[in-house]
């Protein structure tokens, strides 16, 4: 039996977006450093979202399922229209969600950690003054018990590093910066550094005109986060037109003919693509992009 062009699209099609989000899901190995370097590779940002590396241990499972129903949702709607390219958009799309409209909670995420980390600053200033501490590393080792949770796993790191004499002090706050993840957090990191090396009697003002600093960036970032907001809500309602397009699409027959055929998929794939690139272009613009950092264990 001859089979038709259209049969051949679809069959390739499903081939390619099953393949895709399989290996997608499964991801490559770990990444490993080259013999006698401490580089390691920068892994995908694709397969990073997907593989759910980023995602404590408890919630991972939770996120490949997640991402399975959309691939499952996105073969239905192939299998009820017949379109391979509305399939594959939806399970894409889907997939990707909490990253294309995650950009408020990141960014939130990011402003607790550095407003934790001006917190963070005074709780030692007090543990000078007040006399708990006879110096900026007992300071550090007494505070990380009590650190933000927003920060704690770097925090206690860096105690842990001084406490152990392992490495330089220096060592220990670049590693602390890479932990924070932030140019502010450089800048304390680098100021905790001069102070362990200089070990002055003035470290507990100079912790809390840090502080004072750290504060001010909050606030600033606070008030664009704000102003980024209509931009987000952008995103959401482009994506709510878009689904309501291809709903009208699929429920009148007229309309959706044309994109019965194999060149009317080609149209379909390329503007859908086109949806997802500006998708991914105006989460950039509702993130923004951060100063370079210039302190850490890889600078």
């Amino acid at each position: 039996m001859e089979l038709s062009p259209m049969t051949w699209l679809v069959a390739a099609s499903g081939a390619l977006v099953v393949a895709g989000l399989t290996v997608m899901i499964a991801g490559p190995g770990p990444d490993r450093p080259a013999a006698g370097s401490r580089v390691r590779r920068r892994p995908n940002p694709l397969w990073t979202l997907l593989r759910a590396t980023h995602i404590p241990g408890t919630e991972r499972r939770q996120h490949r399922w997640r991402i399975a129903g959309w691939i499952v949702a996105g073969l239905l709607v192939w299998m009820i229209t017949g379109w391979p390219a509305a399939g594959a958009a939806l399970a894409g799309i889907g997939a990707w969600s909490p990253w294309l409209l995650g950009s408020a909670r990141a960014a939130q995420e990011q402003i607790g950690r550095i407003d934790a980390l001006s917190t963070w600053c005074r709780r030692m200033a007090d543990t000078l003054t007040g006399g708990g501490a006879i110096g900026l590393a007992q300071a550090i080792t007494l505070t990380s018990d009590h650190a933000p949770p927003q920060i704690a796993g770097p925090v206690r790191q860096l105690a842990e590093r001084l406490r152990s004499g392992h490495g330089t002090p220096l060592d220990a706050v670049r590693e602390f910066a890479d932990g924070i993840d932030d140019p502010v957090g450089d800048s304390v990191a680098a100021a905790l550094g001069l102070a362990l090396h200089q070990q002055s009697s003035g470290v507990a003002r100079v912790l809390r005109q840090l502080a004072d600093g750290v504060s001010r960036d909050v606030r600033a970032r606070r008030d664009i986060e704000a102003e980024r907001a209509e931009a987000r809500q952008s995103i959401r309602m482009l994506l709510l037109i878009q689904g309501g397009v291809l709903a009208m699409l699929a429920l009148v027959p007229g309309f959706a003919a044309p994109y019965g055929s194999p060149l009317g998929q080609l149209i379909m794939a390329t503007l859908l693509a086109g949806t997802f690139a500006l998708l991914i272009w105006m989460r950039r613009l509702a993130v923004g992009s951060s100063a370079p950092r210039w302190f850490g264990a890889s600078r």
